[in-house]
C-alpha cells in the first residue's frame, strides 16, 4: 500500500515540476467530503496514534460482524451481513498496518476516513511527504520521493489527502470496487485504469492494493447494496 502512494504522489510531483500550476493547485486540496467528515462524530477518525493490539481489536470486532451471522446460518441458508462506515474503517486501516513491519500505521499517514453516502464508499487520509519519507523503510521509493520534495519546497511539512471513491460491486464470489473507482489527490481524479498506466502496474494488481477484504470462504454472496448509509451483503451459506 505504502509503495503505490509513493507512485501515486510521484506521478503529481513529476506533472507539477512540469509546470502544471493547476495540477499543484488542485493535489495540495482537501476534498469537501472529507473536511465534513472531520466534523461528523459518527465517523472514526483514526487521529490518535493507534498500538497494534488496538488495530487488531477493532479489526476483529468488524471481522465478527460478517462472520457471525455466517455461523449461525445452517448450509444454504440465507445470510444478511451489514456493515457501517466504521466498521469499513476498521477494515482499512488494519490492511495499512498489516502492510508494515511493525503493524502500525506509518509515520506520516493520519486522518483515515472511511464514509458511506449516495450509494459510494469514500475513504482516504492524509499524507505528509516529509514524515513518510523521513520515518518510512529504506528503499528506492523513499530516496525518490526524497529528491522530489528537495526541489518542491511548497509540500515541506504539507499534508496531501490520498484517497479512493467507488461503489462496490460483485465480481463472481468477490466484492471490490467498480471499475469506474477514482482515485484522488488532493481534487485531483485518476481512474484505475489511468492510475495504472502511469504508475506501471498492472489493473488486477492495482484493484488488490484497494480491496476492500470482505471475502469469506464460506459464504456465496448474491447482491450488495448501500442503504442507509451502510454496506448490506447478502448471500447464503456454503
Amino acid at each position: 500500500m505504502t509503495k503505490i502512494i509513493f507512485k501515486l504522489l510521484g506521478v503529481a510531483l513529476i506533472a507539477t515540476i512540469g509546470g502544471a500550476y493547476y495540477v499543484w493547485q488542485q493535489a495540495i486540496q482537501v476534498p469537501e467530503e472529507y473536511s465534513k467528515a472531520n466534523t461528523d462524530e459518527k465517523i472514526d477518525s483514526q487521529s490518535l496514534p493507534l498500538q497494534p493490539s488496538q488495530i487488531t481489536e477493532r479489526a476483529a470486532v468488524t471481522k465478527q460482524k460478517i462472520s457471525a451471522p455466517i455461523e449461525r446460518a445452517r448450509s444454504g441458508q440465507k445470510v444478511n451481513v451489514k456493515l457501517s462506515d466504521r466498521d469499513l474503517n476498521n477494515l482499512v486501516v488494519a490492511k495499512l498496518a498489516t502492510s508494515q513491519q511493525n503493524k502500525q500505521i506509518p509515520l506520516g499517514i493520519k486522518g483515515i476516513k472511511t464514509n458511506i453516502k449516495d450509494g459510494k464508499i469514500y475513504t482516504g487520509a492524509m499524507v505528509n511527504l516529509d514524515k513518510l519519507t523521513h520515518n518510512g523503510q529504506p528503499g528506492s521509493q523513499t530516496a525518490a520521493l526524497a529528491k522530489l520534495t528537495d526541489k518542491l519546497t511548497f509540500l515541506k511539512g504539507r499534508d496531501v489527502y490520498i484517497g479512493v471513491v467507488g461503489k462496490p460491486t460483485l465480481t463472481g464470489d468477490r466484492i471490490e470496487f467498480a471499475s469506474d473507482t477514482q482515485i484522488k489527490v488532493g481534487n485531483m481524479n485518476f481512474t484505475i485504469a489511468q492510475l495504472a498506466e502511469n504508475l506501471g502496474v498492472s489493473a488486477e494488481k492495482l484493484q488488490q492494493t484497494i480491496d476492500l477484504q470482505l471475502q469469506q470462504q464460506n459464504l456465496k454472496v448474491n447482491r450488495i447494496d448501500i442503504r442507509n448509509n451502510g454496506l448490506e451483503i447478502e448471500g447464503s451459506k456454503k
